[in-house]
């Protein structure tokens, strides 16, 4: 890696400076001293990220995801559950959707819902339910001004341009409308412990970082009034976290192994954990 390479250079985020922090397989991260947020340098095409994703989604990585349709429900309730508290109905579009699994609870929650989602992949294996409700293809041929809540989990950190996109998502909603985004925090304790070794460093995928006790700055940035900024849970059993680990920390992995058999009742229980994401909402 050239010195050049190393910084600092201008966060792509707010125009502070940012330092080096990690080299990766795939791409460097940068630190920025004033948002605390982490993005690539430079940042990967969209193609480059497309051929990646698309790889993925070959390879079955829905197959994991599909299976745990309850735990991903139970998950989406509980974050309806705290939108309802600013809006209690209306159309809702899930960026990102995926398999269709918060379109689901949302209708259950009282909204229309609907979703878009890129990956084909996906969008076959949704239940046939939801699956007209979902758009294939991106976002730019949808309609300004029709919904009243947008979700976004998982997806602003695929940005190639966070604060572009955060404006773009706002024009599809209706004048107080609100937008949901989940995000990974930088500020989160997993970060500083595990290093390198955090999930959510993957170049080709993650292109920008947020810290979530400053996300509210981005959001202002973006023209849009945040409510609320809170830590994000997800409902998993033991079992699955730990089959979400095994990359990281196979040694663990195998005396978890081992252990198992001693308490397999527990193991199975649905439990929310604190995943190192934070949870914002925005009004328009």
């Amino acid at each position: 890696m050239s010195i050049e390479t190393k910084g600092p250079v201008d966060c792509a985020m707010c125009g502070g400076k940012a330092v080096f922090y990690r080299a990766l397989e795939g791409g460097t991260y940068f630190r920025c001293q004033e948002c605390r947020g982490l993005f690539l340098h430079p940042t990967p095409t969209l193609d480059e990220m497309r051929a990646y994703a698309e790889g993925h989604y070959r390879d079955g990585v829905y197959a994991e995801y599909v299976a745990a349709r309850s735990l991903k429900l139970a998950t989406f309730r509980e974050r309806l559950r705290w939108i309802k508290k600013y809006k209690s109905s209306g159309k809702l579009l899930d960026l990102g959707c995926a398999c269709g699994f918060m379109i689901e609870a949302a209708l259950e929650a009282g909204f229309d819902a609907s979703g878009v989602e890129f990956s084909e992949e996906a969008i076959r294996a949704a239940a046939p339910s939801v699956r007209d409700r979902i758009r294939h293809g991106d976002i730019n041929r949808l309609p300004a001004g029709e919904f009243d809540v947008i979700t976004a989990f998982d997806i602003l950190e695929h940005a190639q341009d966070p604060i572009a996109s955060l404006r773009e998502w706002a024009g599809f909603l209706r004048p107080g409308g609100l937008l949901v985004v989940a995000s990974p925090d930088t500020d989160s304790i997993l970060r500083k412990v595990m290093g390198s070794r955090w999930p959510m460093l993957q170049p080709f995928q993650h292109t920008f970082l947020f810290s979530g006790s400053r996300f509210g700055g981005v959001l202002a940035r973006a023209g849009l009034k945040p409510l609320e900024v809170r830590e994000a849970k997800k409902v998993m059993t033991i079992d699955y976290l730990i089959r979400q680990l095994r990359i990281y920390f196979p040694r663990t992995v195998k005396v978890y192994q081992a252990v198992r058999k001693m308490f397999l009742g527990a193991t199975a229980i649905p439990i929310p954990f604190r995943i190192g994401e934070f949870l914002a909402i925005a009004e328009k």
